[in-house]
Order: structure tokens, then C-alpha cells, then sequence
């Protein structure tokens, strides 16, 4: 940990219930958003299977921002092959970013980010994507001033 006791670290099973405390936050702020989306509890048994399945897979990396109060933040990248109508043969997904109010804004999301650009490239990743509900602002906010640009539009019909 540095000064402030904080610090960044790949995930390890232990971490498993502090990260799905985590992503039950984020699935109570997007229910907040719309009733298509899982309240956290109920997310929790698909998530931890999600979870179990990638906490030691070649193709996905998972790290933390660990302070002085337990886990406060969580990244997953994953490897997955592209789409047939795209050029790379396989892509980077950020399919998970979460970081505590009171942790964002000071460069722990930037710092994140940047570990886990740096392990794509290392696996030779030369384009990443993610999704953010457009009505989550503050989320599509902060992707755009880390460098992600819209590109493809996602849309839905309910019937």
C-alpha cells in the first residue's frame, strides 16, 4: 500500500464477497435507472458464477482497489473474440467498473484503467470496448475523459 493506504492489486479469491458487494451497488444504481436491470441481490448467484469462472481464466483479469476499509473498487478485462465483421480476431471488454463515491475523481479509476490497457496490449489487444447506459451520465462522463469514444449504438424495444 502506498502513503495514503491505498493501492491497486490483481484479485484473488478472498476478494470474491467484497466484489460482489460491489457490484451490488453498481446493479442498484442502474435498477435506480431502469426496471430492466436486477436489483444487486438478486444479480448475486449469476455474478459469482461470472466471477468463479474468470478469477483465474488466461483470458481475463480482474484487479482491485484495495484501502484501508476493505475493497473499494473493481475492474475486469476480458479477451473475447470479435465480431465476424470486424477486423481484429479478438477484442478487449471492460465488462465491469466500479469504483466507492468518496474513491472517484482523485485518478484511482484512471490508474485502474491503465493496468488493465496495459495487460491487453501485452496480450496484443489493439481495440477495447465497453458498455454504459446512456442515461448513466456521470459513468458515460468519465469513460469519454479516459479516451473511449461512442462508436456503435446498442437500442431496445420493450413489448
Amino acid at each position: 500500500m502506498n502513503s495514503s493506504g491505498i493501492r491497486i492489486r490483481e484479485a484473488i479469491s478472498e476478494d470474491m464477497f467484497a466484489i460482489m458487494e460491489l457490484k451490488k451497488a453498481m446493479a442498484d444504481y442502474h435498477r435506480a435507472l431502469d426496471a430492466f436491470y436486477l436489483p444487486g441481490e438478486e444479480l448475486r448467484p449469476g455474478f459469482e458464477n461470472f466471477l468463479r469462472n474468470r478469477m483465474d481464466h488466461e483470458d481475463a483479469k480482474i484487479i482491485v482497489l484495495e484501502t484501508a476499509y476493505g475493497l473499494s473498487g473493481y475492474f475486469i478485462g476480458i479477451i473475447k473474440k470479435s465480431k465476424p465483421f470486424v477486423v481484429p480476431e479478438q477484442t478487449g471488454h471492460i465488462s465491469d467498473a466500479f469504483i466507492e463515491e468518496s474513491y472517484r475523481g482523485k485518478g484511482w479509476g484512471k490508474r485502474m484503467l491503465k493496468e488493465i490497457l496495459d495487460w491487453f496490449k501485452r496480450r496484443g489487444i489493439t481495440h477495447v470496448e465497453l458498455s454504459v447506459d446512456v442515461r448513466n451520465r456521470t459513468g458515460v462522463a468519465a469513460w469519454e475523459a479516459l479516451g473511449f469514444v461512442p462508436y456503435m449504438f446498442k437500442m431496445r424495444l420493450d413489448l
